[in-house]
């Protein structure tokens, strides 16, 4: 009997199969207004998945992206937690599920409402320290520098006018090619299509993927660690970029770990492959 498959009728350009209720765009499709919620999933029975996701530039097909942290993150921000009219606040409660922040050098007029919606507000020091909260919406405030956040839960612990937060963006929001040296860290994926800025389409975070290989600093062999290129925008490369440590640096205090731990694993590679060209890696990101 020959072997059959369970998604041997699955049309990647338009819906999963019949029967299968979900997004009706394919993967290899992109759309101008949004039609599904943000890091909606679509799975194939080969182990492939895919998020539903924003792109906020441009970036072309078979390349690693990442969350635009400029324009979706912040870094921590110490006691910057005020009223809506801006003034110094000591008494937000559990009662309380909108906030407000007062910090000119961290919010501005590039800060359109809904940038953070989706993503993370954590308390990063001080009262309620620990806690994390998902952020259901946000806008600017009628002071320079007031950002006001709508959350999906009540606050767990109090904060007052001394806490620090930091925040995270969806991570299915605001993507663009994952730059050299990764400094957007946050990777998402890799393209299924080139995508075109402020579009809508799919984002590949687990199994087979085909993506730019960079092989100019060491050598891609299958079933090796497959990381973010910390030279080539978009790429792979295989741990460590090739790096090899000097001999003598084994036996004393100067062995460098630095080449291995400074950029993101995604995967491993399932082929050799040839600088330039593109390649196999099993993506292992995300399969919720």
């Amino acid at each position: 009997m020959a072997q059959t498959f369970i998604g041997g009728s699955v049309n990647s350009y338009d819906t999963m199969g019949p029967g299968q209720a979900g997004p009706k765009l394919g993967i290899y499709s992109e759309e101008a207004t949004q039609t599904s919620a943000l890091g909606t999933k679509k799975v194939f029975d080969d182990a492939r998945v895919y998020k539903y996701a924003h792109w906020v530039a441009a970036c072309t097909v078979g390349k690693l992206c990442a969350q635009d942290f400029s324009v979706s993150g912040t870094v921590s921000v110490d006691g910057k937690f005020v009223s809506s009219a801006g003034a110094a606040k000591d008494d937000y409660t559990t009662t309380d599920d909108v906030i407000y922040l007062l910090d000119t050098d961290t919010f501005g007029t590039a800060d359109a409402a809904n940038v953070y919606a989706g993503g993370y507000l954590s308390i990063t020091d001080a009262a309620g320290e620990g806690y994390q909260y998902r952020i259901k919406s946000n806008d600017l405030g009628t002071a320079a520098g007031l950002m006001k956040l709508v959350l999906y839960d009540k606050l767990a612990a109090a904060l007052d006018s001394e806490t620090s937060c930091a925040i995270i963006g969806s991570m299915y929001k605001n993507l663009r090619i994952n730059t050299a040296p990764g400094t957007d860290n946050i990777t998402a994926g890799a393209t299924a299509r080139s995508m075109t800025a402020a579009y809508y389409g799919w984002v590949q975070t687990w199994g087979p993927a085909t993506i730019l290989a960079d092989e100019s600093a060491g050598t891609i062999a299958a079933g090796s660690i497959a990381t973010v290129s910390d030279g080539v925008s978009g790429a792979v490369q295989p741990i460590s970029g090739g790096y090899t440590q000097a001999s003598e640096a084994l036996i004393t205090s100067d062995f460098d770990f630095t080449p291995i731990v400074t950029e993101n694993i995604v995967g491993f590679f399932m082929n050799t492959a040839t600088d330039t060209e593109y390649t196999q890696v099993y993506l292992q990101l995300s399969q919720c």
